[in-house]
C-alpha cells in the first residue's frame, strides 16, 4: 500500500507540475539502471525465496519453526521487489517520464501477485490445511 500510496503523490506532483522534473538529461540512464534492478530485485528474491524454502521442507523441526522461517524467507523476497518498485518511482518523478511508473505498477502487480495465502502456504510448506490452523 505504502507503494501506491507513494506513486499517488508522486503522479500528482508531476501532473500538476508542482515540481518541474529536475533530471531529464537522466532519463536514459535512469531507464537502464530501472530494467537492471528490476531484474535483478525479481530473479535474487525469486531466487533466495526457492533455497530457503528447500531448506524449511527438508527441516524436521515443528511447523511453528517452519512458518517462521517461511515469514521471512517472503519480507525478503518482497524487499527485493519494493526496492525496484521505488526506484522506478524516484525516477518519474525526477524525470517525468511515465514508463518509469509503468514499470513500477508492474512490479507493484507482481508483488501482489506474490502475497501471502493459505493456499500458497500449504503447497510451499507442503503441510495439510488443519496443521495450518494450528499456527
Amino acid at each position: 500500500m505504502g507503494q501506491i500510496l507513494f506513486a499517488a503523490a508522486c503522479i500528482y506532483i508531476v501532473y500538476t507540475k508542482t515540481i518541474l522534473p529536475p533530471a531529464k538529461e537522466l532519463d536514459r540512464i535512469l531507464q537502464v539502471a530501472a530494467l537492471i534492478i528490476t531484474i535483478a530485485g525479481v530473479y535474487a528474491g525469486m531466487t533466495i525465496f526457492k533455497k530457503k524454502l528447500v531448506v524449511i521442507r527438508e527441516m524436521q523441526t515443528g511447523n511453528k519453526e517452519k512458518f517462521s522461517l517461511y515469514r521471512s524467507a517472503s519480507i525478503v523476497q518482497w524487499a527485493l521487489l519494493e526496492g525496484p518498485s521505488i526506484f522506478c518511482i524516484i525516477s518519474f518523478l525526477l524525470t517525468g517520464n511515465y514508463a518509469f511508473l509503468a514499470l513500477a505498477a508492474g512490479i507493484i502487480f507482481l508483488f501482489i501477485l506474490m502475497g501471502p495465502s493459505k493456499v500458497k502456504m500449504i503447497t510451499h510448506l507442503q503441510i495439510d490445511e488443519s496443521e495450518l490452523e494450528d499456527l
